[in-house]
């Protein structure tokens, strides 16, 4: 009766209701009562909430199968079948080994329902399209199925910072074990404060003592003082909603045990993503100058150059004047919004928080690259060469002293640059300080408090921008790589004697 009541409510202001947990007694005498949660969630509409989710973990742990069984609902045959999907590019699907960033999306309605899978059914790639998705979703959850081999690391830190996710998975074999890039791959997340949570997979096929071996050495893992997170193994229903409710505050890491084959604990992770509660608030965002950060340009024939990437302020309407930059001098150039699409459907405007595709008046793809922005010509962007951080060193073999230079990678900014220090004269692992980074080769788009990673091969740091820096330190340029380069390109061009 009341749980009718409740439906018949939500209807009424276009909800759909579902419970989150089973019927539970309160106390143990005659009259006690009986308590149970539920979700109200906003029926599909023109607007779904947008959940972004990172896949990580080292190169084999099954990363690309776990994405491939979560939106398609077909199990995998242990021979690569699953994983066959998610690929974008043939050698991927030939070597097994993901190289590309790619996008599967995973859709839940009101009623807490998967829609990307009829019940109990198979479902092949040509069924499913992200504009299907959307029109059947009150809830739309982005997974980014990352590249987990070293030679990769710049493509996989690149998802990372770009695509803002809301949570990271770290998928891990429990016949593998913790691997080094998972280790890698964990660091990214605490540098990042992202919320993580961990997926074993293999457990159908791995023996009793190795995966037992495998849970103590995760737990072992978390417990570190560099890390300091809580484990909470997931046994049984209850587990999976209260780590979804905690899971935000960023203190626990749940952990799954699945199998992609039997499918075992597959239903707990795809409730526990269901009940994930968003982790930023952007309606805060909605009202300030519009910003996006381009992670993707694309030309369409008889359309035009399309850029794609995530707002992260404002509102982005058809017609609107905006301005793209910065280009090597650091200038912007007004363009014109010629359309917008978000999951392959056609909108007049796209707020922020959402992932869209916009096409622009007159504007050639090849000066566009990563780094760019398409801001509002109200907030007067500038372009800066030089910044100041707090940073602290992950690990170095050696002493990190003046003129070190490192890529930097920071949203989509992906860029090498030297470091001047402040307050130390050499830093060592583990250190905290407040250094002068200068670009090498062009200025940026930068934001203080803007979370920064910088690496030399495997990561060596993390930090935050301080304080912005104006104008640009001739010499410094001097004695950069460039006069090196230009130097370089005079001996090649001198006629011969």
């Amino acid at each position: 009766g009341q749980l009718d009541l409740l439906k018949a409510t939500a209807k009424t202001i276009e909800c759909g209701v579902f419970a989150v947990s089973e019927p539970k007694e309160l106390g143990k005498d005659k009259d006690a009562k009986t308590a149970q949660e539920f979700i109200v969630r906003k029926a599909v509409g023109l607007h779904h909430m947008e959940m972004r989710l990172a896949m990580c973990g080292n190169v084999d742990s099954g990363k690309s199968t776990l994405t491939s069984v979560l939106t398609r609902g077909a199990r995998d045959d242990g021979r690569g079948l699953a994983r066959a999907h998610v690929f974008n590019h043939k050698h991927e699907a030939d070597t097994g080994r993901t190289s590309s960033i790619s996008q599967n999306h995973l859709g839940f309605d009101s009623e807490g329902q998967v829609v990307n899978y009829p019940k109990g059914g198979t479902v092949g790639r040509g069924n499913i399209t992200a504009s299907g998705i959307a029109d059947r979703s009150s809830k739309i959850i982005t997974l980014y199925d990352l590249a987990g081999h070293e030679k990769y690391l710049k493509t996989t830190v690149l998802g990372m910072t770009r695509s803002l996710p809301d949570y990271a998975c770290i998928v891990i074999s429990a016949n593998n074990g913790i691997q080094r890039m998972t280790k890698e791959h964990l660091g990214l997340c605490l540098a990042l404060k992202l919320p993580f949570f961990i997926v074993v997979t293999r457990i159908d096929s791995t023996p009793e003592p190795i995966r037992l071996e495998t849970m103590a050495n995760i737990q072992k893992l978390l417990k570190m003082p560099t890390v300091r997170k809580l484990p909470y193994p997931i046994r049984k229903s209850d587990d999976v909603i209260v780590s979804a409710k905690n899971l935000r505050s960023d203190r626990i890491t749940p952990i799954f045990e699945i199998s992609n084959v039997t499918g075992q604990g597959i239903d707990d992770v795809l409730h526990f993503i269901n009940i994930l509660p968003l982790r930023k608030d952007w309606n805060d965002l909605l009202n300030k100058p519009k910003e996006m950060i381009i992670d993707s340009t694309f030309f369409v024939a008889g359309v035009g150059t399309v850029v794609g990437g995530i707002i992260t302020q404002g509102t982005f309407k058809v017609n609107d004047t905006v301005l793209i930059g910065p280009d090597g001098l650091g200038a912007y150039r007004p363009t014109q919004i010629k359309s917008i699409h978000v999951k392959g459907v056609e909108a007049s405007e796209v707020s922020a928080g959402n992932d869209a595709a916009l096409c622009l008046k007159k504007e050639k793809r090849s000066a566009i690259r990563k780094g760019n922005v398409l801001v509002d010509p109200i907030s007067q962007p500038k372009a800066h060469w030089q910044f100041e951080g707090e940073i602290v060193i992950l690990y170095h073999s050696t002493t990190i002293s003046n003129n070190y230079e490192p890529v930097i990678h920071s949203n989509t900014v992906r860029q090498s640059a030297r470091i001047l220090l402040i307050d130390n004269e050499v830093l060592r692992t583990g250190d905290r300080a407040q250094v002068k980074f200068h670009f090498l080769y062009r200025p940026e788009f930068i934001k203080v408090g803007q979370r920064l990673i910088f690496r030399e091969g495997r990561t060596k740091g993390i930090g935050t921008v301080t304080k912005l820096l104006d104008g640009v330190d001739q010499s410094f340029m001097q004695s950069s790589r460039i006069s090196q380069k230009e130097l370089v390109r005079e001996n090649h061009t001198a006629k011969p004697k």
